[in-house]
């Protein structure tokens, strides 16, 4: 699914204070940065229609599949609204209240779904659900291509108010009969024009992705407190933050090799995502050089995607290149990342240089200390 805001949040503005901890607490050392904030989702199987018809107030129906644990199925569902606004519905606690951490309206329910994952052009899946309001709302999608790497890539989303990098690894388009259902309106999914070549092949507006990949960096306030410290910078030892929404994060000692970290975090909200760290230490301070992201479903270490720096981020670099990869595509996107100020009262400008159509995108960054209070400001 998605490593939370934060993740990113607290890791960042705790390692700003990094120098100041080393000198008058030794024993209160900083984790190191994981960079900008940035939130992950991953799911194996994701189900898209666009709706262009008048029939009901959406532009975009979701609907998201993670069956890799038999017994205990994680789904998501979201609208999306003319003016950019999404409503999810999930049926676990944790997707639910991550949603709601973001700033988006979300709600519990529970599903019912008939996946036929043979993946043969006809295939037809069924997803039923009831909205916060009583509506009973019923999907179906038909697969009308062959799930293959044609359309595969990085899906460009230059109008976004913020980076969003959404990556599929293997897909196809909708076929006839796709239709979503809310109450007693139906909106059936059109004929794709621009990608149709009748009689020989029809597209409908709406895909099936497997392995759908989000990485969003975006802007926000959050607040964390550092409730425990590691005893030493140890294999099995901790650092455990509380933030303001409810949610706790885990950040541990993996492995030390000489000056070389490996670290594992653990999210509350968002157990299906295996984070890893490659750190190096210099003195009393990290410097961060990759961070992994690795879906906890089956067979996820074959859908990483990774940040790397070069040079490593710490508090004392003020110039640093971010190259996004996933799933083994080298450099995807590129940014580069500046920082002026202090260890307690940092801003750090985050940059994209590649794609082309990300170019127009960066976010800033403003993290302020107090004692063991974090607050990180992205806009």
């Amino acid at each position: 699914m998605r490593t939370t805001i934060a993740l990113f949040a607290a890791l960042t503005a705790t390692t700003l204070t990094a120098a100041a901890q080393s000198t008058a607490a030794p024993t209160k050392p900083a984790p190191p940065t994981l960079g900008p904030l940035v939130s992950y989702q991953y799911w194996p199987t994701q189900y898209i229609q666009f709706l262009t018809g008048p029939e009901l107030p959406y532009s975009m129906f979701m609907f998201e599949a993670d069956t890799s644990d038999g017994k205990h199925p994680s789904y998501h569902a979201s609208f999306t609204t003319r003016d950019g606004k999404r409503v999810n519905y999930s049926n676990t606690d944790a997707l639910t209240l991550y949603y709601k951490a973001s700033g988006e309206e979300s709600y519990k329910t529970d599903f019912a779904v008939e996946i036929d994952d043979s993946d043969k052009v006809g295939a037809a899946s069924t997803v039923r659900f009831s909205t916060h309001d009583e509506k009973p709302v019923e999907f179906r999608f038909v697969q009308g291509s062959d799930i293959s790497a044609q359309g595969s890539g990085l899906q460009p989303i230059p109008d976004a108010p913020i980076p969003i990098f959404a990556y599929r690894e293997l897909g196809a388009v909708a076929g006839e009969g796709t239709a979503l259902k809310i109450g007693d309106t139906v909106s059936t999914a059109e004929v794709w024009k621009e990608i149709s070549h009748p009689p020989y092949f029809v597209a409908y507006r709406g895909a099936i992705t497997s392995s759908a990949h989000t990485i969003v960096f975006y802007k926000g306030t959050q607040t964390w407190t550092v409730a425990k410290y590691p005893a030493a910078l140890t294999a099995g030892n901790t650092w455990e933050l509380d933030d303001d929404r409810r949610d706790h994060l885990t950040l541990k000692i993996d492995k030390v090799d000489g000056t070389h970290f490996t670290l594992s975090a653990t999210d509350r909200f968002h157990p299906a995502v295996n984070t890893i760290v490659e750190a190096t230490r210099t003195g009393d301070t990290f410097t961060t050089d990759r961070v992994l992201y690795m879906p906890a479903a089956k067979g996820g270490d074959k859908h990483t995607v990774a940040l790397t720096f070069t040079p490593g981020l710490s508090t004392t670099a003020t110039a640093s290149t971010m190259d996004l990869s996933i799933a083994k595509k080298k450099a995807i996107a590129t940014a580069t990342s500046t920082a002026t100020g202090d260890a307690a009262d940092r801003t750090s400008t985050l940059q994209f240089t590649a794609p082309a159509w990300a170019t127009n995108k960066s976010l800033t960054e403003e993290t302020k200390t107090t004692g063991d209070a974090i607050t990180v400001t992205a806009h």
